[in-house]
């Protein structure tokens, strides 16, 4: 008798400390992401910023002004995102708004920099992409908020999710084809459409689609009869 309650206090206090450490590890979670959403909304204030120096930290989560302490793995993050970036560049995939300056002055506008990262299909910390998704869903007039054209912005990324619903019902028919038709045993738009939301964050990078579910029916609708056998 004695043992078991031995056992059970036993098991009782493991369950306290569990709890403790879960408790703690919540509570470090939860400041680490209220740290970042006060960073994001710091620096989305900005109307620029340096590629190297600043953009390309806060893709990482990385706080601009702790760069000086980073550990080496994040060093070579870092190292591997600027060759990226520095290659977009040059063959005009990122907009920069100092070309003519030496690389390491280059400038970028936030929005020309997230708009970047979605079609490098970069993995954007969700503070930021939560606040960069409302701004370029919600600003009427990107010239108060951002120095960028923010109607040609929202059509190609408009587009860009179009290449996405067309990619990932392409991934579907070529890898799961039996759940992408119907009881007739014709391919389904519809079911399609529904697979594809099912893991929308992981289809648009994190993000919600920019089309509806009925835009992305019509679209694979119409591909499907493009499609048909010509002879």
């Amino acid at each position: 008798m004695i043992n078991i309650l031995k056992k059970l206090s036993s098991l009782i206090l493991i369950s306290k400390n569990n709890e403790q450490n879960i408790t703690k590890q919540n509570k470090i979670y939860n400041q680490d992401e209220y740290d970042k959403k006060i960073l994001y909304e710091k620096w989305c204030r900005k109307r620029e910023w340096l590629l190297y120096d600043e953009g390309i930290l806060l893709l990482l989560s990385i706080d601009p002004a702790n760069r000086e302490t980073l550990r080496e793995d994040l060093i070579e993050k870092i190292n591997n995102l600027k060759f990226h970036a520095s290659d977009c560049v040059r063959n005009g995939l990122l907009s920069v708004i100092n070309i003519d300056k030496s690389e390491y002055k280059w400038k970028v506008t936030p929005v020309d920099l997230y708009h970047w990262a979605m079609v490098s299909r970069i993995n954007i910390p969700d503070e930021l992409n939560t606040l960069m998704a409302f701004v370029t869903q919600s600003v009427k007039n990107p010239n108060n908020y951002f120095s960028t054209n923010h109607k040609n912005l929202i059509d190609d990324v408009y587009q860009f999710h179009k290449e996405v619903v067309l990619g990932a019902t392409t991934s579907l028919l070529a890898n799961s084809p039996d759940i992408c038709r119907n009881n007739e045993g014709k391919i389904d738009s519809t079911i399609i459409v529904k697979k594809i939301i099912e893991n929308e964050r992981h289809w648009f990078n994190g993000c919600e689609s920019k089309l509806s579910e009925s835009d992305m029916t019509s679209l694979i609708k119409q591909y499907i009869a493009m499609s048909k056998p010509i002879y």
